[in-house]
């Protein structure tokens, strides 16, 4: 073997190490809507606005959801406290619908809201709000 021949392969082992890993996390199995009302239920984190959301679903059909702001300003120069909303959820479709029962340190606008589920994995679920917002959700824990 040349050497320029060797430097590919070696080039080649290395973007498989690297891209691999990657690409195979995105790769968890896909849930199907008949599922889906049984496979969300846990606790899941992601970004929504300005906040860090990490939502508990539990199997009774209540939820938990603690939102803690994000930025520079919000947790260095004017430390704020995060909120908490509860309530309910329910599954038709791929829509979910949550109906809101009570919040703490949180100003909430309607006591009904849903969201189009756009993608669902095991470990990863894209939601849609009413009002057109995409957020991504990862699994933190069952």
């Amino acid at each position: 073997m040349t050497f320029n021949r060797m430097s590919r392969i070696g080039a080649l082992v290395v973007v498989v190490f690297i891209a691999c890993p990657a690409a195979c996390a995105r790769t968890s199995p896909a849930v199907s809507e008949s599922d889906y009302s049984t496979r969300i239920v846990g606790v899941w984190q992601g970004k929504v606005g300005a906040s860090k959301e990490t939502m508990s679903l539990g199997r009774d059909g209540t939820f938990v959801c603690r939102l803690q702001p994000m930025g520079f300003i919000s947790t260095m120069i004017f430390p704020t406290k995060g909120g908490t909303i509860r309530g309910t959820w329910k599954i038709t479709g791929a829509t979910v619908v949550l109906s809101l029962t009570g919040e703490t340190n949180e100003r909430v606008e309607n006591a009904k809201t849903s969201s189009a589920i756009v993608s669902f994995r095991q470990d990863e679920l894209v939601l849609k709000s009413d009002r057109g917002d995409t957020s991504t959700f990862e699994r933190v824990g069952s």
